[in-house]
């Protein structure tokens, strides 16, 4: 598959993030399995390992997805990455890709209730499932997160780099102590060990929506137009 040779990733402002949807779409492609972004925490196993998920109810999600290698719908991913290159928009190639496909595909699935959804031979899982609260939502009562697989923490809202705080009682820190209870453990000693020795610095704990494997990748020479030539 030939990338637009026009394309200078320096003049790119969403570079990493089109190169990260790229490398998740390849990926997919050729080894197959379910992808996670990284701000996703894990509630329970997912049922499933064929699946779209949607992440509202007029988008399509990028962040959380599984298919089986070399399932054709992942190449009509990377197909419509390169063909609908839009990279000044944030997300067209991310969620936008995964909209356009499903709508060409299948239409636009409507939920009656929490169920799931068939669209072209696939599951379309409800918002509920890995999106269940939205960045916006000021939560007075602790969510039960009944109907979830996974929870996104939407944090490419966070652009003040804020972190999980043990003591704050806030609803991130509540999810942290029941579902990554390693990570709030250790949390704790590494603020207990900045409180005891001033001049040591541990960096904190945030989950980011940043792509590890695109640093693997760069380390080995890996160029996006590689990426997208995985036959």
């Amino acid at each position: 598959m030939q990338y637009d040779a026009h394309v200078d990733p320096k003049k790119e402002i969403y570079w990493t993030h089109v190169s990260a949807d790229a490398c998740r779409f390849a990926m997919i492609w050729k080894y197959g399995g379910i992808y996670m972004d990284t701000d996703v925490i894990s509630l329970r196993p997912i049922p499933e390992d064929h699946f779209l998920a949607t992440e509202g109810f007029t988008a399509t999600s990028s962040g959380v997805f599984g298919l089986s290698s070399h399932y054709q719908l992942a190449w009509q991913f990377m197909e419509n990455l390169v063909e609908n290159y839009r990279g000044e928009i944030l997300g067209h190639q991310g969620p936008g890709v995964f909209t356009r496909i499903v709508r060409k595909l299948c239409g636009w699935p409507v939920f009656n209730s929490t169920d799931d959804v068939m669209g072209s031979n696939i599951s379309y899982f409800h918002p509920q499932r890995f999106y269940p609260i939205l960045y916006y939502e000021v939560w007075q009562n602790l969510p039960t997160l009944n109907n979830s697989y996974a929870l996104n923490l939407w944090n490419y809202m966070n652009n003040k780099g804020i972190s999980m705080v043990p003591g704050s009682n806030t609803l991130v820190e509540h999810i942290y102590q029941k579902y990554c209870p390693t990570t709030y453990e250790y949390r704790i000693y590494s603020r207990e060990e900045e409180q005891q020795f001033s001049g040591l610095r541990f960096p904190p704990i945030i989950e980011q929506d940043l792509s590890y494997t695109l640093r693997y990748m760069d380390s080995l020479g890996g160029t996006l137009p590689e990426l997208l030539h995985v036959l």
